[in-house]
């Protein structure tokens, strides 16, 4: 197990100071996610993620009490021009 933390904190060191996150970076920290049907029985959607790490066992992250909005980046589609 000792092997496996110091080849996590090794890969966290690696990409301490990056600006952007990669396909190549998420597929050397995560080993899956898996996506569960959102749920409305509260009253408001709900949609459950669990992240399963490389070289960790598991991870608990705390739940967000507020949503999360993603940007949609702007393609050239989108863009308007003068």
């Amino acid at each position: 197990m000792s092997a496996d933390v110091d080849a996590f904190v090794a890969l966290t060191q690696k990409y301490a100071d990056v600006p952007e996150l990669t396909p190549t970076m998420v597929n050397e920290y995560i080993k899956k996610i898996e996506v569960f049907a959102p749920d409305k029985s509260s009253g408001r959607w709900v949609q459950k993620v669990k992240i399963y790490f490389n070289f960790v066992d598991d991870v608990d992250i705390p739940v967000i009490s507020e949503p999360i909005i993603t940007k949609q980046p702007m393609n050239a589609e989108n863009r308007k021009t003068a």
